[in-house]
């Protein structure tokens, strides 16, 4: 069996904070695939505290599919918990704020059977003063004899005050499953900038075409009707 959750969260803007505190528990058993997607559009006097985990069974699927847009301060660490023989997981992750937002998030995957796989995949979208902290754990038991998983953060910086933070905590256990990370951080190409802007596009047309070139890998897993709105907010941003 095949599920496919999708959640749209926001919030207005009040003249006082507000909080919200999210719990999501999903259970994927023998067989089965889960893709769990949610788009979080903040107001800036939003905190934002979300608890979401997953247990995953023989040949079971999760993916975590999720973008987070503003608010004061988030912190969000999805889990997969990999119990049986070759379960997976996904996490797919993008983040963009700024105006001195706090953003510290992450993922957590437990591998604790034989022949378990994870892929994380971060990217995240900096400037005006933005904090950016991932987190992550990949932990391998002893048992998850063969499994494998795979780390991948990319970090765009579109001002000189910025800042990206990187924690990785990784525990292997056994000397026969494998484990990649692979961290980047850089910043527009100020030729990519000219070429486009030769070509009659206004300096901000041509951030925001390359900010939506960067984060395609994710934006395409999302549906059409997201996609799009994610792509009008932000091209509102720029």
């Amino acid at each position: 069996s095949e599920a496919h959750y999708i959640e749209w969260c926001s919030a207005p803007k009040y003249d006082e904070n507000s909080l919200h505190a999210g719990w999501v528990e999903i259970f994927v058993w023998k067989n089965a695939k889960m893709r769990y997607s949610s788009v979080e559009n903040w107001s800036l006097d939003t905190y934002n505290l979300n608890t979401k985990r997953a247990i995953v069974w023989e040949n079971g699927h999760i993916e975590w599919v999720w973008w987070n847009l503003w608010s004061n301060t988030t912190m969000l660490y999805p889990c997969s918990v990999l119990v049986w023989d070759n379960s997976s997981c996904e996490h797919l992750w993008i983040a963009f704020a700024n105006s001195w937002q706090n953003q510290d998030t992450g993922a957590k995957v437990i591998h604790i059977w034989k022949n378990t796989s994870s892929n994380i995949v971060s990217k995240s979208l900096s400037k005006w003063g933005w904090i950016s902290t991932y987190r992550w754990l990949v932990e391998i038991k002893k048992t998850a004899i063969n499994s494998v998983s795979k780390v991948d953060c990319d970090w765009l910086i579109l001002d000189e005050i910025s800042s990206n933070n990187a924690i990785p905590d990784i525990k292997v256990d056994n000397s026969f499953s494998t484990v990649a990370h692979e961290a980047t951080a850089w910043k527009i190409n100020e030729q990519d900038l000219f070429y486009l802007m030769s070509r009659w596009i206004s300096e901000s047309e041509a951030t925001s075409m390359i900010v939506n070139w960067f984060i395609s890998p994710i934006l395409k897993e999302l549906p059409l009707e997201y996609a799009s709105e994610m792509n009008v907010l932000i091209s509102m941003e720029f």
